[in-house]
């Protein structure tokens, strides 16, 4: 798996270091690290609210070592923008044409190919309409 543009923000999956499940990496303004900072205050209780200690750490990864982590499984890239809606029937209609079309077409498709390998294209194809149009049936 290679990677070639890495996104801005990498969300950890698989804990590792001091890093947890759901923490974030960010890229870093000239690009050549990840960057994850964690501030922590501890407060002593009562109504003065007085600050008794706090945390603050910064772990930087190199985009290299990113790379690896994420070809590894422990972190991920998040999508900068999110994905559009895609309507579902929308969707199974683009592939009943699809399909519809390559049946129309299998003969021509693969003319001087063995007939088997017709009627094995042709069985599932027809299998994959009939799925399709019956989830189709399901629309409310």
């Amino acid at each position: 798996m290679k990677i070639q543009k890495m996104a801005k923000t990498l969300r950890v999956i698989e804990s590792f270091f001091i890093m947890e499940l759901g923490d974030t990496f960010t890229l870093s303004e000239d690009g050549k690290f990840y960057i994850a900072e964690h501030n922590e205050e501890f407060h002593k209780g009562g109504d003065t609210d007085e600050l008794n200690s706090e945390f603050s750490s910064t772990f930087r990864i190199s985009i290299d070592y990113a790379k690896q982590l994420v070809k590894d499984g422990y972190l991920e890239e998040v999508d900068a923008e999110p994905k559009k809606f895609v309507n579902v029937f929308d969707e199974i209609d683009n592939l009943i044409n699809r399909y519809q079309t390559e049946l129309n077409h299998i003969d021509t498709d693969l003319a001087g190919e063995p007939q088997c390998l017709r009627v094995e294209k042709t069985t599932v194809l027809t299998n994959i309409l009939s799925v399709l149009n019956h989830l189709k049936t399901l629309r409310k």
